[in-house]
């Protein structure tokens, strides 16, 4: 798209739908403007979202959508795993008179507007290394769920590349992480990624060590979790977002190196940005260059965390 074209986008996840009309005015980064975010758990499905925000609108809607969802997606078909909703993008055009809707990985967008990035406003970096202007950038963080994508270059520019790595089997390394991960077995069965590295995973990480401490609230939501340890409130609660952070520390270097990540690591997701002052003194970086020999591999990536609201809805509109 080029000229003063617009288009719908929207960044949709289990908690949040993140919505805005992005205006292309020329190469470069698209300006997003009219953003709305609607509540998930308020509506039936992606459709009824969509009306909401459409009709909130002044005028005709731009004719063209491009909507990054929570879960696995082609262009056409797409499902959200922690809403259980599936999304048409037959259905959608029908529906809104949209000469083209597109569908993508949230994460898969997210990873697209990393090319568009700028430190300080749009990000903090984490760690310095010696990056490789062509080496493939790994995204990933944790939200209502764990997303985790790739961006590989290209001779044509760069190739994204969505995952549903949060699926993964979660390896603990830690003996405390061994007792958590023995404690979500008898509870879930199958312990992956995600169920630690997510908002709901913060609260079974604090509910487990609550148990295993004998002090604090076991029954303090996500957010309260994350406000509290920001706070110094609650050292239940400070404990719990500190292990959180060391496995996602792990699990970052994990993806790194199954990437080959040279290009850098981007953490995103709706949780870290409210925890932003917690995440340097962690353990995370420590736990992400920890991986025996290719610890020197993995010391050379630089390590950023994205901290602008509408970065998704960038990636949807250039994709």
């Amino acid at each position: 798209m080029s000229g003063d074209q617009t288009c719908i986008v929207a960044d949709i996840g289990g908690t949040n739908g993140r919505f805005g009309v992005a205006r292309f005015t020329g190469a470069g980064k698209p300006v997003i403007e009219n953003v709305r975010v609607f509540s998930s758990g308020e509506h039936e499905g992606l459709a009824a979202m969509l009306d909401h925000y459409v009709r909130g609108l002044e005028g005709p809607h731009p004719k063209v959508a491009k909507l990054a969802i929570a879960g696995p997606t082609t262009a056409r078909e797409g499902f959200l795993t922690n809403l259980g909703w599936s999304v048409s993008s037959d259905e959608l055009e029908k529906e809104f008179g949209f000469t083209e809707a597109l569908l993508l990985n949230d994460f898969g967008a997210l990873a697209r507007a990393c090319l568009y990035l700028n430190a300080g406003t749009d990000f903090i970096s984490l760690k310095d290394g010696k990056l490789e202007a062509k080496g493939p950038i790994s995204v990933m963080g944790p939200g209502t769920g764990f997303g985790a994508a790739l961006l590989v270059p290209s001779n044509d520019g760069w190739i994204t590349v969505s995952t549903e790595g949060g699926y993964m089997a979660f390896a603990p390394s830690t003996r405390l992480e061994h007792d958590l991960t023995e404690h979500l077995k008898a509870e879930l069965g199958y312990v992956c990624v995600e169920y630690l590295l997510c908002g709901e995973g913060l609260a079974r990480i604090h509910r487990f060590l609550v148990d295993y401490g004998g002090s604090g609230n076991r029954a303090l939501p996500p957010a309260e979790i994350s406000r509290l340890a920001a706070m110094g409130g609650a050292p239940s609660c400070t404990r719990a977002v500190q292990l959180f952070l060391a496995v996602l520390g792990s699990v970052a270097g994990d993806l790194a190196l199954a990437h080959g990540a040279t290009g850098g690591v981007f953490l995103g997701g709706g949780i870290l940005p409210k925890i932003a002052d917690m995440v340097a003194p962690s353990d995370l970086l420590r736990r992400f260059v920890a991986k025996g020999p290719m610890s020197p591999y993995l010391d050379r990536i630089p390590v950023r965390l994205i901290t602008a609201n509408n970065t998704a809805l960038i990636g949807a509109a250039v994709a």
